[in-house]
């Protein structure tokens, strides 16, 4: 089997001091493993990490929990690294659990839950603030004043921030929420400029910056390097297969995928209830005394144009079936309501916030990706951040003796979770998340199981 740290990616140390920046001493002799995990879907990365402590930290350091922890890393070898290469993140302590202590009294083992520092100002601090800026900036501006500020005093450590432009400015308050959660409420009602192909925004963090962007946006970039990525795919090989057929050469040990779990692969009635073929959004104006209703339904014949793959996750005779075709009606599979004081028209930026170009669409896509969900473990390789593009050829999965690429599942994910594991003893891996929110072809619909299948045009195997 390959190896699961090539780039040798190791611990070097592991410091822990008081809050005061007093008594630093290194944990790494009582370090067993850390964890790094790392998610689109939330605002901050945050770690585990097993301690060893025969030393009693708990009564002679004290360990109180409001320690700073400041792990550095080192990658080895590597493609354009002429020398060990030395990183630092630094944790706030946000628990201990699962302490267990041996026989003798001797020794305690446990879990410390780590935070990245800027968590720290979130949960100092409330923001109830009226804006009138883009939301984008909007955003920016609440992670400047209430998180980076305070974090560069303390800790002397910023983080960019990296936004996406929305359509237009808007005034919005916002409602005594923390600063993260308020930047997460901004993104709810940020519309992009380009609306008809950008509306699910997302607010999170990975090791490098802050991200306020749309997932379309990720994609998009992503699309303009296809072919690199397909030159270069993640690819799952068999131990008899290893040596015989894998490409050697470059990089191509960070791209095998050693391990697979499938999350989820259906989810059919849940997307029918979501709103995934069909939602409605109704927006009531108290000024006008009246109400706009927009419907969004999945439509065979408009594919979008930032998207991982483009053929539908359904059969067309499903996807029309399940459709609400009852007329003069107010429901759908799914409906959102919203009340507002704005004019339906546009007048100096005053008008209604265009909700309809987002909402719908944000529901649809979100079970698009929930449809195809799996897990994968790679060598270790601390440079893959959530949110990125990689390109997967994935095996069938069956009892039959020749396995081929499975023609549906492979192709384009998005990364939406790491786990970056380095354990003592030079040990490391990388475990991915990942999502796509269509097939690579288009759905067989006569099976293959039919005498004769194979000789028929379009039916045989791709």
């Amino acid at each position: 089997m390959a190896s699961l740290n090539p780039l040798e990616i190791k611990i070097t140390s592991v410091w822990i001091e008081k809050f005061n920046f007093t008594d630093k001493q290194n944990l790494l002799p009582q370090f067993v493993e850390l964890s790094i995990y790392q998610s689109i879907f939330e605002p901050t990365i945050k770690a585990e990490m097993l301690i060893n402590d025969n030393i009693g930290m708990f009564s002679n350091y004290p360990f109180t929990g409001e320690e700073i922890i400041t792990i550095e890393y080192q990658q080895l070898t590597g493609i354009g690294i002429g020398k060990p290469n030395t990183k630092k993140i630094k944790f706030i302590i946000s628990g201990v659990r699962d302490i267990g202590i041996d026989d003798r009294a001797r020794a305690m083992m446990y879990i410390v839950d780590l935070k990245s520092l800027e968590f720290l100002q979130n949960t100092r601090k409330m923001v109830s603030h009226a804006y009138n800026d883009l939301v984008e900036d909007m955003a920016e501006k609440v992670y400047e004043k209430y998180i980076s500020e305070d974090t560069k005093d303390k800790f002397n450590q910023v983080k960019p921030f990296k936004k996406e432009e929305s359509l237009k400015v808007r005034n919005l308050v916002i409602p005594n929420l923390r600063p993260f959660q308020a930047i997460q409420w901004l993104a709810k009602h940020a519309v992009a400029k380009d609306f008809e192909n950008k509306f699910l925004y997302l607010f999170y963090e990975d090791l490098e910056a802050f991200n306020f962007v749309t997932i379309q946006k990720l994609i998009e970039e992503a699309l303009k390097n296809k072919q690199q990525l397909q030159e270069k795919p993640y690819k799952y090989i068999s131990d008899t297969e290893l040596n015989a057929v894998y490409d050697k050469s470059d990089d191509s040990d960070l791209r095998l995928i050693t391990n697979i779990v499938n999350n989820k692969r259906f989810t059919s009635i849940e997307k029918i209830a979501g709103g995934y073929f069909q939602n409605e959004l109704f927006e009531i104006s108290l000024i006008q005394k009246s109400y706009n209703s927009t419907v969004t339904e999945l439509e065979l014949d408009k594919k979008p144009q930032f998207a991982l793959e483009k053929n539908p996750l359904n059969t067309k005779e499903y996807i029309e079936y399940v459709k609400n075709k009852k007329n003069k009606t107010e429901y759908a599979n799914r409906i959102r309501y919203l009340i507002n004081n704005y004019q339906d028209f546009d007048d100096q930026n005053k008008s209604q916030p265009n909700y309809r170009y987002k909402f719908g669409n944000a529901t649809k896509y979100l079970y698009a990706l929930n449809q195809i969900d799996l897990t994968i473990t790679v060598p270790a390789n601390m440079q893959l951040k959530a949110g990125e593009i990689i390109y997967c050829n994935l095996p069938e999965s069956h009892g039959f003796n020749a396995v081929e690429k499975d023609k549906y599942i492979s192709g384009l994910y998005i990364i939406t979770e790491v786990k970056q594991v380095i354990a003592s003893g030079n040990k490391a891996a990388t475990t991915l998340r990942i999502n796509k929110d269509g097939y690579l072809n288009s759905l067989f619909e006569k099976s293959l199981y039919n005498v004769g299948s194979l000789s028929i045009p379009g039916i045989g195997r791709a």
